[in-house]
């Protein structure tokens, strides 16, 4: 049986020391990642369903792109050439070593996710969300993170700054009550600073959103709008 592996790819927390990849190249990582703030405004711009069929065909393509290069040695050889520099080891496997999704194919296919179960109210500011405050976490945390999470390879400075940067994120959104807002920031950093199979890109905003519907609900009283943006 082949593998299939989700490698983490936020380091939200990652002190340089015990991160091969460079700073440098995390810097460019989180250029892409600001770049890929393309992906909720759009979708915010399209509206539903018009929204999820885009952004859910992307993640089609992005995943057959990764199936496509643990089995072509030539597509693999190519993706490697075009953005291998900015790929961590664990995302650049050879040929026959099974399917490795990577950073990019795993951020679309939680917009795809958000956009299907949550409402775009809900799924834009939490994408924005994650996206920045994971940016400023790796990017803090590599530089300056010196006080590790006990075992964990997280950092407490790279978790303020996904706390901090997340709170003046979800303050820029009208369309979210700020208090489920806040907490689901900070839900977001400890999912984010604990290990799990499902890659980061997927479970953090996914978590994220949940905590915000959940708290308007629980708290206003708010109806639990899921995959109800749907059209019937």
């Amino acid at each position: 049986m082949r593998r299939i592996s989700f490698p983490s790819f936020s380091s939200v927390a990652v002190s340089a020391a015990s991160d091969p990849f460079s700073y440098s190249a995390e810097v460019g990582r989180k250029t892409l990642h600001l770049l890929a703030l393309v992906i909720p405004f759009g979708m915010w711009g399209l509206g539903m369903p018009v929204a999820l069929y885009v952004v859910g065909a992307g993640a089609v393509v992005a995943v057959v792109a990764d199936l496509l290069r643990a089995y072509s040695s030539a597509f693999n050889a190519w993706i490697r050439w075009g953005f291998g520099p900015l790929m961590r080891a664990e995302e650049l496997p050879d040929v026959g070593e099974g399917v490795t999704f990577n950073g990019a194919t795993c951020v679309l296919v939680g917009a795809a996710l958000l956009a299907l179960i949550f409402p775009l109210r809900v799924a834009v500011p939490v994408l924005t969300m994650t996206m920045l405050a994971d940016a400023a976490a790796a990017l803090v945390g590599r530089r300056l993170g010196r006080h590790p999470w006990g075992n964990l390879s997280a950092t407490v400075e790279g978790s303020a700054a996904f706390i901090v940067t997340g709170f003046a994120v979800m303050a820029g959104f009208s369309s979210l009550a700020f208090g489920p807002a806040a907490t689901s920031v900070v839900v977001a950093a400890v999912v984010e600073a604990i290990p799990a199979p499902v890659n980061d890109n997927i479970r953090v905003p996914l978590v994220a959103a949940a905590v915000v519907v959940g708290g308007e609900a629980l708290f206003l009283g708010r109806p639990l709008p899921l995959v109800g943006a749907l059209p019937t």
